[in-house]
């Protein structure tokens, strides 16, 4: 028989798959770990970025609301300069007094009937522009002529003063400028003085958020591909609540305030917006840009960098390289699969090894109570053969008896014969082949040891039907047998004495074996049903028969009780007809 023929199918698929499970649960908790890795650095860099952002943000506020006082200074010293009437300054005027005060360009700005309008500019593209479409900087110069303070939720609010937020020039879209508007009701006019912010953006470069940003990727190459701070509502199409939409292209509507953001995936959207909802970071996998890319989302909140006082708050993102984390999952999964492989194998050699070993020890016991099944067999067919072959001889005896009319002689030897027939009748009345072999092998063996061997079966033709073995009943019966035999020898001829009973009552099977002699002590009683123990040493298997009995019993969830009194002892076995293996 091959060896592979001896591995049960079904015990080994469900080993595998059990294998499979723990293998998948171990690979998906050390995928989980290095992710977690991943994300506690990308949460580190995260807060460094953070921590960076929000100081030099700080700085940068600080340097920018300078800005603001110092355009209030010029706006000042422009009041006092020229005419308080805007009727009496000329354009050239204003030309000539941006550079005594250091600013780039004046604009004046006159309040009309359903506007304000720029009605003198040392720029001539500032003249006669209206700024009715300024959401925030319309409402601020109402506030300015109504003598209210500035509050519009952006912007730096002086005594009556406001300066806007950096933003690109409505007359010229290439520059990006810092507007300061002054009105102390002094004038009918807004004075508005502004400068470009070429020198606040070199500053920004050298010292701000973009020279953070660049420098934490220079220190951590392997955790981030690229960092942004993005516009959220330019991302997610937010539509603020504004009655003239800023331009796409003016700088306060650019998507990406600060960073680069080229790893761009169709779930970004998804993502980001569940970000600013659960106000946490989100980390998520994907591919961009050929790459495996793990993300994430975290709202900062900011003040400094809102151009408008309904936008939400910016995202920053931050994008790391997976490839990394799926070499060393792929390596990982390599190395479970191929041990995997060599448990299976060596698991199912062991287990085919044992059932191997199981099965020939199997196959040999039961080679063993075949021989004994086919013995007794053997022994009760013998005996019916020698009965027929005999029968002729009777007949010719009682003939011969009655023809001498010895009557007395012939009475006996009827007795006898009569006797020998009624063994065979009750024999044949058990209706189970096994018990009669092996009763009426019991039985010649009890004659040559002159053992008087009684027995008594009720019911047997149930066993048919049951889910007992012939063999074990054979090899219970057979061993309970013998040790009665082995009590009795002992004992006198004549007060040997083994009685055996079977019977099926309520769907349980009895057995009661029961011989003359002596007493087992009470302090041997637990171990006679030991493998190996013996009072006596009667060969090869000496020790071994009531614990094979014992083990049956436990494979049938059976019992056994012992009884042991002066005069006899019995063994009385039950077994359940409707229990399973």
């Amino acid at each position: 028989m091959r060896f592979y023929k001896n591995i049960p199918l079904k015990t080994s698929l469900v080993f595998i798959i059990i294998l499979i499970l723990l293998n998948t649960s171990y690979y998906q908790h050390y995928k989980t770990l290095l992710e977690d890795n991943q994300k506690e650095k990308m949460a580190i860099l995260y807060n460094s970025i953070k921590t960076n952002m929000e100081q030099t943000a700080a700085g940068e506020q600080f340097v920018e609301d300078m800005i603001g006082e110092n355009l209030r200074m010029a706006a000042i010293a422009i009041k006092k300069s020229i005419n308080p009437d805007i009727n009496n300054i000329d354009n050239q005027d204003l030309v000539e007094l941006k550079k005594s005060i250091g600013v780039d360009e004046i604009t004046l700005f006159t309040q009309t009937e359903d506007d304000i309008v720029g009605t003198k500019s040392s720029d001539p593209k500032d003249l006669n522009v209206s700024s009715k479409g300024w959401d925030h900087y319309f409402t601020a110069f109402k506030q300015l002529f109504a003598r209210q303070p500035v509050d519009v939720g952006i912007g730096q609010s002086l005594a009556n003063y406001w300066s806007g937020p950096r933003d690109t020039a409505t007359t010229s879209q290439t520059d990006i400028n810092k507007w300061g508007y002054y009105y102390d009701g002094t004038t009918n006019y807004i004075i508005n003085p502004f400068v470009h912010d070429t020198n606040f953006r070199k500053y920004q470069q050298a010292i701000g958020i973009e020279d953070t940003i660049r420098r934490l990727m220079k220190d951590n190459p392997h955790t981030a591909l690229e960092v942004s701070v993005l516009n959220t509502d330019k991302l997610l199409e937010h539509t603020l609540p504004e009655n003239f939409p800023t331009p796409s292209n003016w700088f306060s509507a650019r998507e990406i305030y600060f960073g680069s953001y080229d790893y761009r995936d169709p779930h970004e959207k998804q993502y980001a917006q569940l970000a600013l909802t659960k106000d946490t970071t989100i980390y998520y996998v994907t591919e961009s840009n050929g790459k495996s890319v793990m993300k994430s989302f975290t709202p900062i909140h900011n003040s400094y960098l809102k151009y408008n006082a309904f936008s939400s708050p910016p995202l920053i993102a931050i994008t790391s390289d997976y490839t990394e984390i799926n070499n060393i999952l792929h390596r990982h999964l390599m190395q479970i699969i191929w041990f995997m492989s060599v448990c299976t194998l060596l698991v199912l050699a062991i287990m085919g090894t044992i059932l191997w070993i199981f099965k020939r020890n199997k196959e040999r016991a039961l080679q063993d109570v075949q021989e004994a099944y086919v013995g007794n067999i053997e022994t009760l067919f013998q005996s019916v053969r020698e009965q027929r072959h005999d029968f002729i001889n009777h007949i010719q005896t009682i003939h011969g008896f009655l023809a001498l009319k010895n009557y007395d002689e012939l009475k006996k030897y009827t007795n006898t014969l009569v006797g020998e027939i009624r063994v065979v009748n009750e024999l044949v009345n058990l209706k189970d082949p096994a018990l009669i072999a092996l009763i009426q092998a019991k039985y010649a063996q009890a004659e040559s040891l002159h053992i008087q061997f009684e027995y008594d079966f009720e019911h047997m033709e149930l066993l048919k039907t049951s889910p007992i073995k012939s063999t074990d009943v054979v090899k219970m019966l057979s061993n309970l047998i013998d040790n009665a035999f082995d009590a009795t020898l002992d004992l006198e001829a004549g007060n040997r004495t083994v009685t055996v009973r079977g019977t099926i009552v309520n769907n349980q099977l009895h057995f009661l074996v029961r011989n003359t002699g002596h007493v087992i002590p009470l302090e041997i009683r637990g171990q006679i049903f030991e493998s190996g123990y013996s009072s006596k040493v009667t060969g090869k298997n000496s020790g071994l028969g009531l614990h094979i009995v014992k083990q049956l019993l436990i494979r049938y969830k059976g019992s056994i009780q012992l009884k042991s009194e002066e005069s006899f002892t019995e063994f009385l076995i039950s077994i359940p007809l409707s229990s399973t293996l």
